[in-house]
């Protein structure tokens, strides 16, 4: 089985979480091969990165400027998708696997995918209008364009870590950490960094992402579930576009003798019994993190976040 076999299985079982990771990987190295082109057919690297600034990742990465944002206005989406830098693209992907993992195991895989587009959209504005209305920001530095998924990724982590605060993961060099401290450090870092200048409409979009994460995290925890309505508007949106003729569906009378009924207080007990195995999970997540599970626990955690 080729490569191209792999990702399309990968791209087809490995969820939206993998979904993501892909999408990042593939522009990453789509705009590497275009860079690298550029760079053998100019024989100047210095025209070719010129060339590869302008007539490809100025149309992918997204601006603050109003007026250019007319010209493309697909790049608040687009940016967040975009790296050109290895260790830009790496960590990013490791930050997103760390905590989409979690995410995708507590609030299933379509609320991830709308926190992590609705985080990087979050991101753009808060970056944008910070630009365009705070004229503070200019003492350092004019700003540039952004990209990169660190705004989506930070909508995922704080989403989580914001829905369970008191989770202990287990990480390599501190042992047994609460979410909620590893969001706090994070936040810390991009407060910090916005006054030294030299990211500071990334640092910007990091925050953005992680107001997103918040906000939606504490409405979802009210019964408001903004991430999934959106996903959700984009999926009846797509099927207007996907619907296909087909014959038209034979009705056959069903025999309701030959039916099996579910009566009433069955399908209540069997429901509070679900309710009971998950909060007791994720009690024991709390307790003892989410590394502490079993196979069977973390199966049973995933399709009982699928079926919300």
């Amino acid at each position: 089985m080729g490569l191209m076999d792999d990702l399309r299985r990968e791209w087809r079982t490995g969820g939206a979480l993998m979904r993501l990771v892909l999408a990042n990987v593939v522009v990453f190295v789509g705009l590497l091969l275009v860079h690298l082109v550029l760079i053998l057919v100019s024989g100047d690297r210095m025209v070719a990165d010129m060339r590869f600034e302008v007539n490809v990742l100025h149309w992918v990465q997204s601006t603050y400027r109003w007026s250019e944002l007319a010209w493309r206005p697909w790049s608040v989406l687009t940016y967040m998708f975009v790296h050109v830098d290895l260790f830009h693209v790496f960590f990013n992907l490791l930050m997103l696997w760390f905590s989409g993992r979690l995410f995708m195991d507590l609030l299933g895989g379509r609320r991830l995918m709308g926190n992590y587009v609705l985080g990087g959209l979050a991101g753009w504005l808060l970056y944008a209008l910070a630009y365009n209305y705070l004229p503070g920001l200019r003492m350092y530095g004019e700003g540039g364009d952004i990209l990169g998924a660190s705004a989506a990724v930070m909508g995922v982590f704080i989403g989580i870590a914001t829905y369970r605060p008191d989770m202990v993961v287990h990480l390599i060099l501190f042992g047994p950490v609460r979410l909620k401290w590893i969001a706090a450090i994070y936040l810390l870092i991009d407060l910090v960094s916005i006054r030294q200048g030299s990211n500071s409409g990334g640092h910007l979009a990091h925050l953005g992402g992680a107001l997103y994460g918040f906000l939606a995290s504490t409405q979802l925890q009210r019964g408001r579930d903004w991430s999934l309505a959106f996903v959700g508007l984009f999926e009846r949106l797509g099927a207007l576009f996907t619907r296909r003729k087909g014959p038209r569906l034979r009705v056959e009378k069903i025999d309701r003798r030959k039916v099996r009924v579910v009566q009433d207080a069955d399908f209540n007990a069997g429901k509070r019994a679900k309710e009971e195995r998950v909060n007791a999970i994720l009690d024991k997540i709390s307790r003892s993190g989410y590394d502490s599970l079993s196979k069977e626990e973390k199966d049973f955690l995933f399709r009982a976040s699928n079926d919300q």
